[in-house]
């Protein structure tokens, strides 16, 4: 008869041979980020908070090309920045300028002025007596956002001294009923001067001060804005002014008298 002997560490062996029980990646996973989310969210409230309380209120010069300047504003309080736009020609009248406040065939391309413009409806039209109109520009943003609703009344007046021209835009987002379709713009104050000089130059000067609204990250708007509003000035308007019904725009409106010799236009 056969005697089977045990050999212990046979069995040992066998024993050390079996993995260990190990954490799965999973759950290595699931506590990394429960320790990580609340912790990044400390830091983006901080950075959020810091943000808002910083500003020195004052212009700081951010582009300096092709004649054009751009110029960035931040209010302790604020997230949004304000942008202030310079440039300088002699290629365009005052009329030239303001030429375009009063077609009413922008509505039919509205992407030659505004990038994403889904339409330009005429809500009020031009009113001489009180030199105003309300106009509802509606704009694609990139996905997942919604189209925004831009309700804006424009106003234009002069300086009967100094004939500085200035065109103020402000969102009037209750004049009509909401549209389920878009987000309407609550916050919209953009201001053009147009201002004549002694050299025959007009210098041309947008305030613009704009917020998305609808959770569109404000961040997004202030790094792009700068860089919109130089090429608008710089580029885009010029190139538009320069079609024959603004070239050849003359509006009685306006006082384009030549200033006198040596004379220096009041800055607004």
């Amino acid at each position: 008869m056969n005697t089977q002997t045990y050999d212990s560490s046979l069995a040992a062996a066998g024993a050390a041979a079996k993995p260990k029980p190990r954490r799965s990646r999973l759950r290595r996973l699931l506590v990394a980020l429960l320790y990580a989310i609340p912790l990044l969210a400390l830091i983006l409230a901080g950075a959020n908070q810091a943000w808002l309380m910083s500003g020195s209120n004052t212009w700081e010069l951010k582009i300096d090309k092709d004649g054009t300047q751009v110029y960035t504003m931040k209010t302790p309080g604020a997230y949004g920045l304000k942008i202030r736009g310079v440039t300088q020609t002699k290629e365009f009248s005052l009329s030239n300028h303001i030429a375009p406040l009063l077609d009413e065939s922008i509505q039919n391309d509205c992407g030659k002025w505004v990038e994403g413009c889904l339409s330009y409806k005429i809500v009020q039209p031009w009113n001489p007596r009180t030199q105003s109109n309300v106009t509802m520009w509606t704009v694609k943003l990139p996905p997942p956002f919604s189209p925004r609703q831009m309700l804006l009344q424009g106003q234009l007046t002069q300086d009967p001294v100094t004939k500085v021209v200035t065109l103020e835009n402000v969102a009037v987002p209750n004049k009509l009923p909401p549209d389920p379709c878009c987000v309407r713009v609550q916050q919209l104050h953009n201001v053009w001067h147009y201002t004549p000089m002694a050299d025959g130059n007009i210098k041309i000067e947008l305030l613009y001060d704009l917020s998305m609204g609808g959770g569109f990250p404000q961040l997004l708007l202030n790094l792009g804005a700068p860089a919109a509003v130089h090429k608008m000035l710089a580029e885009q308007n010029p190139a538009l002014l320069r079609k024959p019904q603004y070239r050849n725009a003359r509006l009685d409106f306006l006082d384009e008298t030549p200033l006198a010799p040596g004379a220096a236009a009041a800055q607004p």
